[in-house]
C-alpha cells in the first residue's frame, strides 16, 4: 500500500513538473535548493533545463544546478552529463570541473577524474589554486603519494600555515620515503600546531623510520668493508649508539600518541618495531598482539 501511494505521488510530482512552465520550474529550484532540499532542486533545474529547451533556450543556470544538485545527493551519474554540458558552454567552468571530477572519483575512475582536473587547470588559470587543491586531494586519496607530495609544495606556498595541508603533505613525503623532509614538515606543523596530535604522532613513526633507515645505512656500510679493522668496529658502534638514541626519542612520542589513539594500527606497528630494536621483548609482545 505504501509502494502504491509513494508511486501516485512521484507521478504526480512529474506531472506537476511537466505542466509548469519553465520559468516556474527554474524558480523553484532555486526555492528547493535554498530549503537544502537538493533531490527536488535537481529535479526541478532538470526540469526546467529541458522545458527551456524545448523552447530552444540553453539556460546554463539550470543546467549547472541540476548537475551539482545531482552531485550533492550522490546520483553521480545523473550529475555527470549536466556537468559536462556547463564545461562544454564555458559556464561555471571552474566549480563545474571541480564537482565533474568529484562525480568521476565517487564512482572510482581516478583518470577521469585526474583528466578533468588538469584541463580545467588549464582552461581556468585564474582557478590554478582550487584545482591544486582538487588534485591534492585526489592524488592523496588515491595512494599516488609521489604526486599528491609535489602538488602540495606548490599548494603550501600560497597556504604556508594550514594544518591540513602540511599534514598531508608530510604524510605523503613520508610515504614515499623521504623521512627528513617529512620529518622537517612535522616538526614544523608542531611548531605552528603545538597542541595538534596528529603532528606528535607523524614525528613519533617518522623519527623511527628516520632512524632504522640511518642504522641500516651504517651497518651496511660496515660490513661492507672488507678490511675493517678495530678502530671501524669502535667507530661504527659509537656511530649506531648515537643514532640508535633515536629509537628512544621515537618511543616516549609513540607511547604518547598511543594515549591518544589506542586503536591506531600504525601507531601500535611502529612501536612494535621500536620495542623489537630495543630488545624490549615484553612490550613488543604486548603490542603484536594488538595488531
Amino acid at each position: 500500500m505504501k509502494k502504491l501511494i509513494g508511486t501516485i505521488v512521484m507521478i504526480g510530482c512529474l506531472w506537476s513538473l511537466s505542466g509548469q512552465t519553465p520559468e516556474v520550474l527554474k524558480s523553484d529550484g532555486i526555492s528547493a535548493e535554498t530549503q537544502e532540499q537538493y533531490k527536488a532542486a535537481a529535479q526541478a533545474f532538470e526540469a526546467a533545463a529541458k522545458a527551456f529547451q524545448a523552447q530552444n533556450i540553453v539556460d546554463t543556470v539550470c543546467i549547472y544546478h541540476a548537475g551539482a544538485n545531482y552531485a550533492r545527493i550522490d546520483q553521480h551519474e545523473k550529475a555527470i552529463p549536466f556537468l559536462q554540458e556547463c564545461i562544454e558552454l564555458k559556464y561555471n567552468e571552474g566549480k563545474a570541473s571541480r564537482l565533474l571530477s568529484d562525480a568521476f572519483f565517487s564512482l572510482k575512475d581516478v583518470e577521469k577524474a585526474e583528466t578533468v582536473l588538469l584541463k580545467g587547470k588549464s582552461s581556468v588559470p585564474e582557478e590554478e589554486f582550487e584545482f591544486d587543491k582538487k588534485l591534492a586531494y585526489l592524488y592523496f586519496n588515491s595512494g599516488q603519494y609521489e604526486k599528491s607530495a609535489e602538488v602540495l609544495e606548490t599548494v603550501i606556498t600560497q597556504a604556508p600555515q594550514n594544518k591540513n595541508y602540511l599534514y598531508l603533505y608530510g604524510f605523503s613525503l613520508e610515504r614515499i620515503k623521504k623521512y627528513k623532509e617529512a620529518m622537517a614538515v612535522f616538526e614544523e606543523m608542531q611548531q605552528l600546531f603545538p597542541g595538534d596530535k596528529r603532528a606528535r604522532k607523524m614525528r613519533g613513526i617518522v623519527l623511527f623510520e628516520l632512524t632504522d633507515e640511518r642504522n641500516t645505512r651504517e651497518v651496511e656500510n660496515y660490513e661492507s668493508n672488507k678490511n675493517a679493522k678495530l678502530e671501524d668496529y669502535i667507530t661504527t658502534k659509537k656511530r649506531l649508539e648515537n643514532i640508535n638514541a633515536g629509537y628512544e626519542k621515537a618511543r616516549l612520542l609513540l607511547e604518547e600518541s598511543l594515549k591518544d589513539y589506542p586503536n591506531d594500527k600504525q601507531i601500535i606497528h611502529t612501536l612494535y618495531k621500536t620495542y623489537k630494536k630495543q630488545f624490549k621483548e615484553e612490550e613488543a609482545a604486548k603490542m603484536k598482539s594488538r595488531l
